[in-house]
């Protein structure tokens, strides 16, 4: 099967070299070469005059990141900062700040619906060979039950643990939204639908400092860590915004600061 893949980036770019709850449990070190478009989405507190990793996203062109909404919950965008190139969330090769934050028009804050934003660099991050962009589905792009992927993030081991500052990866296989529906039968406070990807593991998960990882499969990156309930409790399986059902608004507003919209497709 070829499937066709769309590619935000400058071509400019590619010629050259406490926070939201929502961190990876049962995880294990990840060098950045293996995900090299993950950010690291820091904060700093100015209270405490600390920077903290707050959450994460993709790199899917030299100017633009894609993570959740709920990443920017109470966030001044003057304070945030953007960390790539390093597996360490606080020591970026690359480091950038937001000059503008595009949360979904129909994101709700209670049940997590449409939790996706796309966050304008102030400055181009260059593609090097520890950061570089990744691909995003076609719009509808048909996901099969069962599909193995790979989510990486800074988040931390345990509700009760302490957060690493070293890029962490776990494997989740997708389920349905079915059995999805129903494991959250009881919980009101997230949306089970079509716009999500529910995954799970016996002994990994996503919690506090996750919201926005970036769930990959085959180089693509087909959901965003959104809502998880119990960090790495197998009863309750993550959920992440899937990706393709917002491609269309993805494209429609990750331009350059010049008004450019750069696209590059490759058969995949």
């Amino acid at each position: 099967m070829v499937t066709r893949l769309i590619c935000l980036t400058l071509a400019v770019c590619c010629t050259v070299s406490a926070a939201p709850e929502s961190r990876i449990v049962g995880g294990s070190p990840a060098a950045i070469q293996e995900f090299p478009s993950a950010i690291a989405v820091v904060y700093h507190y100015p209270n405490i005059d600390r920077y903290i990793q707050r959450c994460a996203g993709a790199l899917v062109s030299s100017w633009h990141i894609l993570t959740t909404a709920f990443c920017f919950t109470g966030a001044n965008i003057n304070n945030v900062r953007l960390s790539g190139g390093s597996a360490q969330s606080l020591g970026g090769a690359q480091v950038s700040t937001a000059r503008e934050i595009i949360q979904h028009p129909e994101y709700v804050a209670e049940t997590r619906l449409n939790d996706l934003a796309v966050v304008v660099s102030t400055n181009p991050f260059v593609i090097t060979g520890a950061l570089n962009i990744v691909f995003i589905p076609p719009a509808n792009t048909f996901l099969p039950d069962g599909l193995v992927t790979r989510v990486a993030g800074w988040g931390f081991e345990s509700e009760g643990g302490a957060q690493l500052d070293s890029l962490q990866a776990i494997t989740l296989t997708t389920i349905s939204t079915a059995a999805c529906q129903e494991a959250f039968a009881d919980v009101n406070d997230i949306d089970i639908n079509d716009s999500v990807l529910c995954a799970s593991s016996p002994t990994a998960g996503t919690c506090f400092g996750d919201a926005g990882a970036p769930m990959y499969y085959n180089n693509v990156v087909v959901g965003l860590a959104s809502y998880y309930k119990d960090c790495g409790n197998p009863a309750y399986p993550d959920v992440f915004t899937r990706v393709d059902r917002h491609t269309d608004w993805i494209m429609s507003v990750a331009v350059t600061p010049t008004g450019e919209t750069p696209l590059r497709a490759a058969v995949y």
